[in-house]
């Protein structure tokens, strides 16, 4: 009963009990040990006691519990153990020895509290204390602990550094008024000036105090913003006071500054400006609002474009502050628009100073703005009257002159005398030394002008007349004046310009004469058709009577007819080539032939005093070119060089091959093979500025009226369309080389061709349809297909014509004019045809090849076109082209 009773007494303890006897089994635990440890009784006694420790358990306490035990005595400790569920616990561990009477040792009795919650509580306290310690090492601002008797007790090492002390050391004992403190207005802190004392008076916390100090090795004085406040027990008495500060060196004097800053600008009507660019913060003085109509922002972001800028111009403005900052630029100067208060836009200039770090990172920005509003409308209406007086200048052209009737002194602008290329000795001169500039033929006429106009009281004047240049080269100007009078009429001043009209009047007259030519294109155009379709009926009918006539006599008077013919052929075709009436007709030409031909043409036009020698240096020279072009074009070369050599000398052709691959050719030709036709003269040359100069259209040497400056560049458009380019090189005293380059083709190419020149004809196998207005023209192209053995259906015009193609399919071959009545031409009439019959081949035939004509649809066929007037023969090589091409898609 007794047993049990201590059981139940030991079970109600509020401790964990164990007995254990000296080999430290257990015998005994109670209800609270099982509790705590979460093991049964059974699971518990016979156990060795250290069952609950474990791998985390302090070797230390293990160790000494073993030496208390071995050496029977008392443990007094807290050990880590383990619950049966694996979870830690800390045990408040009291071990006691058990003697019998004779003090044997008998067992031990265990004593265990779990305290891991206070154990958990005081980690944390230590863990917070040493972030407080780590805060207080590492934190960027200076905190002093003053204790309640006003020593300080600790500084931490930013707080070392900013009060100027030792950064290692004892500082015990030091006080407030031992840190050589300054108030703001300079007066030294001292006992009576003490923040910890009076916090710690008042008991009340103190902010945002400025202080300074001045460190000894330096002389730099440090400004300071404190802070103090006070820490107390749980029992509410003071046990420190702690005071903080941060270095605001930088802001203080900034701010002064900007105080100052603001005092001047209240003295000026700009915006002054400052602008902390790391922060934001903008200042402006009260002229902002003057003259933006709203208050200043308290901040800027850079990156944004600021609104009072007129929304057109943000963007530039915004890109111009980003560049100067990336290129870190110091100043800024820019001008922007605004809408001011009233609605109307104004003009501000903005001038910045760009503030930099050492890192070259921009801090800061002061600058200024002016409202040049009315200043800008001053110089509106200056520019306004300056444009007035431009216009007036305009009227007048180049040279500005001035006349004082009383002493004829007359004044140039220097710029227009060098304009005009006179000697700068006329700016200022008598009128007299201008009248001598004049050219004979226009002096006379010119002064009794002017003199007319000053005595009869004419406000204006005008001339126009030529004068001598500098160079004794002749210039046409326009002089125009105005005459000013005082109220008795007697002139006081003369006002007038002199203009350059050479171009002008040169234009005029290239004018006229390109009306002219058009014209006489036109002419010339309906005059070659009418006679190329008379030579066709000459030409056919003769080769019709010299195929029945067998007698010599009447075939030789045939024959000269058709030469006669023939010749007649080639004179139409040089008037349309003249008049620029036909499109290039590319061909295969053997060069030798070609030069044979047009040396004929060029000698004619040669006076006896200047020789020709033409070179040709090789054989097998082929091009693809239009042929009357390529006449054309080196007749206008040796025109320029016969102008050349007014007083004779020599022009050399030479013709050879050329292979372009690298060089300086490589930038105007395609590599391959070219023929290079050059003409050289003995003339005088051209300086490099003319020689740069002469295939710009309208551009010449010659003298007014001589020629209109299109010969060359029309050569050098040939060369171009060709595929081929075209050089002059010239040196002054050295003559002149123009040189064309045209694509070469090969013997075998031309020679493919020429085997294609015969009169057989690939028949087709349906039916010709023939249109032509020229009755008789028409009866002789039916007669020779006919002669073929072939089915002709013919027709006068286009309507006619597809009228019989509705009943007509099987028609394969078109022989159409181009030039007829009724509405529809050849080409029209062709790709109407075709549409209707897409595997029907077009021959075109025309009088009259004119780019106005055949410029719509040309370009597709103008491959098939047969000019007239043409032979059995040429019709012929013409059908086998036009059948031996495939079909049209």
């Amino acid at each position: 009963m007794e047993a049990h009773l201590d059981q139940h007494v030991i079970d109600s303890i509020g401790h964990g009990v164990i007995f254990a006897d000296t080999t430290e089994t257990i015998t005994y635990a109670n209800r609270y040990f099982r509790e705590i440890t979460g093991y049964s009784n059974s699971e518990i006694v016979g156990r060795n006691c250290r069952f609950l420790q474990g791998e985390d358990t302090c070797p230390e306490a293990k160790k000494r519990i073993k030496q208390a035990i071995e050496n029977g005595q008392q443990f007094d400790g807290q050990i880590l153990n383990y619950r049966k569920n694996g979870e830690a616990f800390w045990n408040d561990l009291s071990i006691t020895p058990q003697f019998d009477a004779d003090r044997e040792l008998t067992g031990f009795v265990g004593i265990m509290r779990d305290v891991t919650e206070r154990q958990m509580h005081r980690q944390r306290i230590e863990k917070l204390e040493q972030h407080l310690r780590l805060i207080f090492e590492k934190i960027p601002a200076g905190m002093v602990v003053h204790r309640a008797d006003g020593t300080i007790e600790s500084v931490n090492p930013e707080g070392r550094r900013l009060l100027d002390l030792p950064s290692s050391g004892d500082i015990d004992g030091l006080r407030f008024e031992d840190l050589n403190l300054f108030a703001e207005d300079g007066s030294r802190l001292g006992v009576d000036d003490c923040l910890a004392s009076m916090v710690a008076a008042t008991g009340q916390e103190m902010r945002d105090l400025i202080a300074s100090i001045v460190h000894k090795a330096s002389g730099q004085k440090i400004w300071l913003k404190c802070s103090v406040f006070p820490t107390h027990e749980e029992s509410g008495e003071l046990s420190a006071v702690v005071l903080s500060f941060s270095d605001i060196t930088h802001e203080y004097e900034s701010e002064r500054e900007r105080q100052r800053f603001e005092l001047a600008a209240q003295v000026t009507k700009s915006i002054v400006f400052d602008w902390d660019l790391l922060t934001g913060e903008y200042w402006a003085n009260r002229n902002f609002k003057t003259i933006f109509g709203f208050e200043p922002p308290k901040e800027r972001n850079p990156s944004d474009p600021p609104h009072y800028v007129f929304e057109e111009d943000r963007n530039d403005y915004q890109l111009a502050l980003s560049l100067a900052l990336e290129q870190q630029r110091s100043r800024l100067d820019r001008e922007f628009r605004f809408v001011k208060p009233d609605g109307s836009l104004g003009v501000v200039r903005s001038e910045l100073m760009v503030h930099y770090d050492d890192d070259g990172q921009a801090v800061r920005i002061i600058g200024l703005k002016r409202d040049l509003t009315e200043l800008r409308r001053q110089e509106e209406r200056l520019a306004e009257s300056e444009e007035r007086m431009r216009i007036v200048a305009e009227l007048s052209s180049d040279l500005l002159w001035e006349l004082d009737p009383e002493t004829d002194v007359v004044w140039r602008a220097r710029d227009g005398v060098e304009r005009l290329g006179l000697d700068p000795a006329l700016a200022p001169c008598s009128g007299g030394a201008w009248y001598d500039l004049i050219l004979p033929e226009d002096r006379e006429r010119v002064v009794a002008s002017f003199r007319q106009a000053i005595e009869n009281g004419a406000g204006r004047w005008r001339e126009e007349y030529r004068i001598e240049r500098a160079d004794k080269s002749a210039l046409q100007v326009a002089d125009t004046a105005a005459i000013i009078r005082e109220e008795g009429g007697k002139p006081t001043k003369v006002v007038g310009a002199v203009r350059d009209i050479t171009e002008s009047r040169r234009l005029d007259e290239f004018l006229r004469e390109k009306q002219s030519l058009e014209s006489l294109g036109k002419l010339t155009g309906g005059v070659a058709h009418d006679f190329n379709n008379m030579l066709m009926i000459i030409m056919g009918n003769t080769e019709i009577l010299m195929d029945n006539v067998e007698d010599p006599e009447t075939r030789e008077l045939l024959d000269l007819i058709q030469s006669a013919a023939r010749s007649g052929a080639e004179l139409t075709s040089h008037l349309l080539a003249f008049a620029r009436q036909q499109p290039l007709a590319p061909q295969h030409v053997d060069i030798a032939d070609q030069m044979d031909q047009v040396a004929k043409l060029i000698r004619y036009g040669l006076p006896e005093d200047i020789s020709l020698k033409i070179d040709l240096t090789e054989d097998n020279l082929y091009v693809e070119a239009d042929p009357h072009q390529l006449d054309n074009a080196l007749v206008n070369l040796a025109v320029n060089a016969r102008d050349a050599m007014p007083d004779g000398g020599r022009l050399t052709v030479e013709v050879s091959s050329r292979s372009v691959d690298a060089g300086p050719l490589h930038a105007v030709l395609a590599p391959g093979e070219y023929v290079r036709i050059t003409m050289s003269d003995t003339g005088p040359g051209m300086t490099p500025e003319i020689a740069s100069r002469v295939f710009e259209p309208f551009f010449t040497t010659k003298e007014r009226g001589e020629g209109t400056g299109l010969g060359l560049s029309m050569v050098y458009g040939f060369a171009k369309q060709s595929g081929g380019h075209a050089f002059i090189e010239s040196s002054p005293g050295e003559g002149t080389s123009a040189s064309i380059f045209l694509p070469r083709i090969s013997k075998v190419r031309f020679d493919a061709e020429s085997d294609q020149d015969d009169t057989s004809f690939p028949l087709p196998e349906g039916k010709i349809l023939i249109v032509e207005d020229e009755e008789q023209v028409r009866h002789y192209v039916e007669r020779i297909f006919e002669s073929e053995g072939l089915t002709v259906l013919s027709a006068s015009n286009a309507i006619e014509a597809l009228e019989l193609l509705e009943d007509h399919h099987d028609v394969d071959l078109l022989v159409t004019d181009i030039v007829m009545p009724g509405g529809m031409n050849g080409l029209q009439l062709a790709e109407t045809a075709r549409r209707r019959l897409p595997g029907l081949k077009v021959l075109l035939t025309s009088g009259n090849a004119s780019m106005g004509t055949l410029r719509e649809g040309f370009d597709r066929l103008k491959d098939t076109l047969l000019p007239k007037p043409y032979t059995r023969e040429a019709l012929a090589r013409a059908v086998s082209r036009v059948m031996s091409k495939p079909e049209a898609r």
